[in-house]
C-alpha cells in the first residue's frame, strides 16, 4: 500500500470471520474491501512500528470499522501528532488517532479466539514489534526475504535489530512463516541459511 509499498495484511478465522488488520499503511477502503471479500469482520488492528508508510489507513479504519489500535508507545507518539513525524519527503500524510491498547512486548491478547503473541524487536525503531499468530510471524521492516530493516532513522540500531532477528531464530521454529513490512514472505529457516545481513550474527 501506498508509494513505498508496504505490506498490509488481514488475518480472519475462515469459520467465524474474526479479523484485524496488521499495518494498513494506506486507503482504508482497500483494507475494507479485501475483509468483505474474505467474509471476515476488522475487530482489531495491530501496528509493527511508528513509520508513516504503515499506520497510514489506521485512523480511517478504525473510524470505518470501530476497530481497536493496538501498537506501542512509540506508535501512540506519532498518531498523537503526525505532523511532527513526516520522515520521508513526498508522502502523503495522515491523520490522527488514538491508541487503545499499549503493547510493551512478552504479552499476549485474544481477537475474538485469536490470540496474538506480541514481542518486542527494537532496531528498526524505538518501539518496533512482532506479532505471532498461528505459526506465522508479521515482522514489519524488522526482517525481510533477503535483506532487514534500515536503521539510519531516528532511534535506529544495528545491534538492537540483530538481536531481535536471532531471537526470532532461535526461539520459533525454523519452518515459522515471516510476513515482512515490503516484499515477499518467507521462512526463519531461509533467512538464517541465506540472508546476507545475518552471517556475522555468530549462530
Amino acid at each position: 500500500m501506498g508509494p513505498l509499498q508496504a505490506n498490509c495484511y488481514i488475518v480472519h478465522d475462515s469459520a467465524s470471520g474474526a479479523g484485524f488488520a496488521v499495518d494498513p499503511g494506506g486507503d482504508p477502503e482497500v483494507v475494507l474491501t479485501a475483509f468483505r471479500e474474505a467474509g471476515a469482520r476488522c475487530s482489531a488492528i495491530f501496528i509493527t512500528h511508528g513509520h508513516p508508510d504503515h499506520i497510514g489507513g489506521v485512523a480511517g479504519l478504525a473510524e470505518s470499522t470501530g476497530a481497536e489500535v493496538y501498537a506501542s508507545r512509540e506508535v501512540e507518539m506519532v498518531l498523537a501528532a503526525p505532523e511532527k513525524f513526516q520522515f520521508f519527503p513526498g508522502m502523503p500524510g495522515f491523520s490522527s488517532c488514538k491508541v487503545d491498547r499499549l503493547l510493551e512486548g512478552g504479552e499476549t491478547v485474544s481477537i475474538d479466539g485469536i490470540d496474538v503473541k506480541i514481542i518486542a524487536t527494537r532496531g528498526h525503531s524505538p518501539g518496533s514489534l512482532t506479532f505471532f499468530v498461528a505459526d506465522c510471524l508479521f515482522t514489519g521492516d524488522l526482517l525481510f526475504h533477503g535483506s532487514v530493516g534500515r536503521t539510519d532513522l531516528p532511534g535506529g540500531s544495528f545491534d538492537e535489530l540483530a538481536a531481535a532477528v536471532k531471537n526470532l531464530i532461535l526461539h520459533f521454529p525454523p519452518d515459522t512463516r515471516v510476513y515482512p513490512g515490503h516484499g515477499n514472505s518467507t521462512t526463519l529457516a531461509a533467512e538464517r541459511e541465506d540472508n546476507p545481513f545475518l552471517t556475522d550474527l555468530g549462530w
